[in-house]
């Protein structure tokens, strides 16, 4: 039967898709010959399939062989329009994948080994930052006196009513040049405005009960105060305005005033500065008794007054030796706290000092470094060649980069022990000067009384002037004397003489120091 033929329909004669304008397209299942012969409710079923929600995308099903449709006749090949490849009216939906089982890897044995010796390197290199070796014994740098029992001492408080009563000086050029080159207004106006702290020392020198291993000196460091310098400026300016009134025994008790307050302060273990404090005061009473005696003319039996009072306040290398084990346990309290084993009274400041805010601070390797010090510096104290310079610390370890294990603690010790290091030497000035003061203390003892100019120091001993003539220290050899220029000198810390120079204030070349006799007034007493 053949079938008429339907002309083709426009976009216009199309019926629109529901939802959408009238000019939207046809479905193209109206051009399908099969979907037009399809049975009524298989096509209710693909539309509504067509219209509800997208389902999930399926694998697409096999391809099926579509069924042979029979050529038309030739005579409408030519009026039935083509039909498109269309795939069927099904929709596609893709299942979701399911996920692929792990695969399962043997390791081997060479991960193993190599993921253990990492962690056992890790493990070593912890151990070798956090691990804290145990101390040594220290038996031999314990002290060896015995503490003050008395309730309670008055030296401390007047100690540090003598400091806060020093008036400053108003022209701060007068510290350029000693008080015996002031001129004499000058000296009459500090003198007399600094009474009461001049009151203030003398009666702390006449107090008999001194107590310098009492636990109240580790209260607070007295000797670190910078009011220090103008105190011993003043006692020197004292001794200088004392002399230009024609006082001389006054001046001279002055100038011991100083020398006595040093020896006071080297009895003083709390705190390494009073040692340095000492020897700065051993230094302003020998130049000022330098000045004095060049121009002296005091009989022979107060010249030897004056002469055994500063002897006996002379420094010495035994107690800088023993003061090094109170130095050290100084240190040890700073590190340990109470943990140091020292009297609680004792402890710095009452107070542990604070560490460096590093992790890997170690503090019995770094207070190892400080026994290894102390004990090389008992040791180079004795030696004159340490009395020139700075003590070079051996076996110490330098400061290494911050990676190393207790590099902290090695800055730490590097920067403490270098205010030990310097002691030494400043030692060996001090006994210099004691020294050249002693021998010309003899000398002008010597002109007082025999109306004469010792040859040589030798003869001093034989006039009994002196019972051993003072040594240099840098060389145990006897010092240098010059009849002809009047000058005693010692070679200094550079171990050559140049005859002798003189400087002013006296003895303050550490390379020559250097007193002058006073031809001048010994001629005049020949």
């Amino acid at each position: 039967m053949i079938r008429p033929h339907t002309p083709p329909q426009t976009p216009a004669d199309k019926p629109a898709r529901s939802g959408e304008g009238g000019g939207a397209w046809r479905s193209p299942w109206g051009l399908d010959q099969e979907w037009q012969d399809a049975p009524a409710a298989k096509k209710k079923r693909y539309v509504e399939e067509d219209e509800s929600e997208p389902a999930p995308r399926r694998p697409a099903p096999l391809a099926k062989a579509k069924p042979t449709v029979p050529a038309p006749p030739a005579e409408f090949v030519e009026q039935v329009a083509p039909l498109p490849n269309v795939a069927p009216p099904s929709r596609l939906v893709t299942a979701p994948r399911r996920p692929r089982a792990p695969v399962e890897r043997e390791v081997s044995w060479s991960t193993l080994v190599i993921l253990s010796m990492g962690m056992l390197a890790f493990v070593f290199i912890v151990w070798q930052y956090l691990d804290d070796p145990a101390l040594g014994a220290d038996e031999d740098l314990r002290l060896k006196r015995p503490v003050d029992q008395a309730l309670a001492i008055q030296t401390p408080e007047k100690l540090r009513k003598f400091l806060d009563s020093i008036v400053p000086f108003e022209n701060t050029a007068l510290y350029g040049k000693p008080p015996w080159l002031w001129d004499t207004p000058t000296l009459s106006r500090i003198v007399q405005s600094s009474g009461a702290a001049l009151d203030n020392l003398r009666d702390l020198l006449e107090d008999a009960d001194w107590h310098p291993t009492h636990a109240a000196w580790h209260a607070i460091d007295l000797c670190n105060d910078p009011r220090w310098h103008h105190a011993l400026r003043l006692k020197q300016a004292e001794a200088a305005y004392l002399s230009r009134r024609m006082q001389e025994e006054e001046a001279f008790t002055a100038a011991i005033d100083l020398a006595e307050l040093g020896w006071r302060l080297e009895q003083i273990w709390a705190w390494p500065s009073c040692y340095e404090r000492s020897l700065e005061a051993q230094a302003f009473a020998a130049q000022t008794l330098a000045d004095l005696l060049r121009q002296t003319k005091l009989p022979e039996a107060t010249l030897r007054q004056y002469q055994r009072q500063f002897n006996v306040c002379q420094p010495s290398v035994e107690m800088l030796e023993r003061a090094m084990n109170a130095f050290y346990v100084y240190e040890k309290k700073l590190i340990l706290g109470p943990r140091s084993g020292e009297l609680l009274d004792t402890m710095p400041g009452g107070v542990q000092l604070q560490r460096p805010g590093r992790l890997f601070f170690k503090p019995k390797e770094t207070l190892q470094h400080f026994a290894t010090a102390f004990r090389q510096l008992k040791d180079d104290v004795k030696t004159p060649l340490a009395l020139t310079s700075d003590v070079r610390l051996k076996d110490i370890p330098a400061v290494e980069g911050s990676y190393q294990p207790n590099s902290a603690g090695r800055v730490y010790f590097n920067q403490r022990s270098k205010q030990y290091t310097r002691l030494p030497a400043l030692l060996g000035q001090a006994r210099a000067r004691g020294n050249l003061i002693i021998t010309l203390f003899a000398v002008r003892r010597c002109i007082a009384e025999k109306k004469t100019l010792p040859g040589t120091l030798e003869q001093l001993r034989t006039f009994n002037f002196l019972l051993d003539v003072p040594v240099d220290p840098y060389t145990g050899a006897p010092l240098q004397y010059s009849l002809a220029r009047g000058l005693i000198w010692s070679v200094g810390n550079d171990l050559k003489s140049s005859g002798g120079v003189f400087t002013e204030p006296p003895m303050n070349d550490a390379t020559e120091p250097t007193v002058e006799i006073g031809i001048a007034v010994a001629g005049v007493a020949k």
